[in-house]
């Protein structure tokens, strides 16, 4: 059978397998999102009578609190991004900053993590203010009182040793994943096993020859930040109680900027070039006249050691297998202590095709054996010297190979995308002259789905084939497994200075 046929009929039975799954999953019936719960009750609320002198001002924090988050349910434009911390409505939170749960002592740490979580929260309502349409005045006066209420409310009721206590128990991110299977369905077998094989045939077979009808086009960013605050940076930077980098806003746009892919794409159409997501009669897209990528710092952990790491969001405006005018491939790379890449990474948004590619000599854990513990795919086994380009296919956009750049010859068929910060996708403008978010309140882009993930997920989560946010991206049919896992790379491979076990 022809190659071309081949891949045809591979791509055929995943979408078979994503109608059948998608049938189901209508039969049976797909609930809403579920409306707010009800803010659990602190241990020890705090005596009343203690709001006098000096205190006075925090005594209607909380009704103040659950007045903004009564107007933002209502309009349905609450964040999707964090989660927030139930019981702790000045809170929210990442995995990672969860994963410390267990870690934080004393005064000074308890302090740096809540601060953290404060910071989130007034990230997410910045959004929020906005996509309600509030005037400027408005949000200055609710930014203000919140700013206060936070801190207020933090150091008042974290001080009784209960409601710490509680909210070390509260504060793990709730899951988009249904109950655990006991094993994995027929379907979804198939379909990950299709999808692996896949894989492996892109990178096991020579890149495809420049094409008249899909010419490859280079893209690389376009320079803007000053690369001599690196060599300022994380070196000299002093890191904040739980261990993370306090560098300003413009080291870290140069981090990123150094360190962002150049992308090397086989270009048939309008729909195989990078652009910016925008709002369009009640929907969303992505225009190609706006080359963008947009790039978000998170962090994980790597032995006892904070690893930076820097997400890298490619915005097309749909692809073969998606439903919806849009798609979006996250690549990432964690930095060492030494800020020099250590290991990249690319996953669709729909947790799709997570793919490893080590930056540096990494020793690999033996497997766990466990059924609810993904495999890591690596396609290409040595170590990529950056920085480098990724070969994406037209149409499905599809990683091919990733290549260090100077290996690619120089071309005439180039140009430069902007890169932003990923906090512009939350606020996007509309025809009515208002904001909203590319994400809903689930933390999924409404109307798109990438179909061919739906038989590998199924129902263990609540919308198999959406787009999540960063902090939503699940990437594994067993077990609970999500991109952002604080402890992943302490899974897969062996930190120096520890061992094996």
């Amino acid at each position: 059978m022809p190659e071309a046929l081949k891949q045809q009929k591979s791509r055929s039975t995943i979408r078979l397998l994503a109608t059948a799954v998608l049938l189901s999953l209508a039969t049976a019936g797909v609930a809403a999102p579920a409306t707010p719960a009800a803010e659990p009750k602190l241990p020890v609320p705090l005596d009343p009578s203690m709001f006098t002198g000096m205190l006075k001002g925090y005594k209607d924090c909380r009704a103040k609190y659950a007045e903004m988050d009564a107007r933002v349910d209502a309009a349905g434009v609450r964040d999707g991004s964090y989660y927030r911390v139930p019981g702790f409505p000045y809170l929210r939170t990442d995995r990672y900053t969860a994963s410390f749960k267990d870690k934080v002592s004393g005064l000074d740490e308890v302090a740096g993590w809540t601060r953290r979580m404060r910071e989130f929260d007034q990230e997410a309502r910045e959004f929020e203010y906005q996509n309600l349409g509030m005037s400027t005045e408005e949000i200055g006066t609710w930014r203000y009182d919140l700013l206060s209420c936070g801190s207020g409310l933090a150091n008042l009721e974290l001080f009784e040793e209960k409601n710490m206590a509680f909210l070390r128990k509260q504060v793990i991110p709730g899951s988009d994943y249904r109950q655990a299977p006991t094993k994995l369905t027929e379907v979804q077998r198939k379909a990950i096993a299709a999808q692996d094989a896949e894989v492996l045939k892109r990178f096991t077979a020579a890149l495809p020859a420049a094409d008249a009808k899909a010419p490859l086009k280079l893209w690389s960013v376009k320079p803007v930040e000053d690369m001599a605050l690196i060599e300022k940076g994380y070196g000299n930077a002093i890191p904040d109680e739980l261990g993370v980098p306090a560098l300003i806003d413009s080291q870290w746009r140069a981090f990123a900027e150094r360190h962002a892919p150049t992308l090397w794409i086989e270009t048939a159409g309008s729909r195989d070039q990078p652009g910016m997501p925008i709002a369009k009669d009640s929907a969303v897209t992505v225009d190609p006249a706006q080359p963008r990528m947009h790039y978000q710092i998170t962090f994980t952990r790597f032995g006892d050691f904070p690893l930076a790491q820097i997400n890298y969001f490619i915005w097309f405006a749909g692809r073969d297998g998606n439903e919806g005018a849009l798609d979006s491939l996250i690549w990432r790379v964690t930095l060492d202590t030494k800020a020099e890449p250590l290991v990249y990474e690319s996953v669709n948004a729909s947790g799709r095709s997570h793919l490893w590619f080590a930056a540096q000599p990494l020793k690999r854990r033996p497997a766990s054996g466990k059924a609810t513990e993904p495999a890591a795919l690596f396609p290409q086994a040595e170590p990529i010297k950056g920085p480098v380009a990724l070969r994406i296919a037209a149409g499905s956009h599809a990683l091919q190979r990733v290549v260090p750049l100077a290996s690619i010859a120089a071309s005439g068929n180039s140009s430069a995308y902007e890169l932003r910060r990923y906090e512009e996708v939350f606020t996007l403008a509309t025809a009515s002259g208002k904001t909203r978010s590319l994400y809903d309140t689930s933390g999924t882009i409404p109307g798109i789905r990438d179909t061919e993930q739906v038989p590998v997920l199924g129902d263990r989560v609540t919308t198999p084939g959406a787009l999540h946010v960063l902090g939503r991206v699940p990437v594994a049919a067993t077990g609970q497994t999500y991109f952002d896992d604080a402890d992943r790379l302490n899974s897969l491979f062996v930190a120096p200075g520890t061992t094996t076990r």
